[in-house]
């Protein structure tokens, strides 16, 4: 499975206030992007969010000032990486307000 890796700068939010937001919205985001079903599991103590399917396996995890996506993609999955990338800019912009 090819690798996947994404962080994101988010000056201004504690580990804690990146992972609600992402624990919260995490189940709608998916719902739209249209990649079949997940299985979800949220680490409140971690601050991480899992994500398991046939088409990918990736951890988010926040710390201060930062999200950090690590994620393995299926050779199905892996030449959309340009529309994943936008999907997950999009997101983040309208969630915390950064310019996109």
């Amino acid at each position: 499975m090819p690798s996947y890796t994404k962080k994101v700068q988010i000056p201004g939010k504690t580990a804690q206030e990146l992972y609600d937001k992402v624990a919260k919205d995490i189940d709608r985001f998916l719902e739209k992007s249209g990649m079949g079903k997940f299985e979800i599991e949220r680490d409140a103590t971690r601050r991480e969010v899992c994500l398991k399917s046939s088409l990918v396996n990736a951890k988010l995890i926040c710390t201060d000032g930062n999200l950090v996506l690590d994620a393995k993609l299926s050779l199905l999955a892996a030449p959309f990486r340009g529309k994943i990338d936008e999907g997950i800019d999009k997101w983040l912009a309208k969630a915390f307000q950064l310019k996109a």
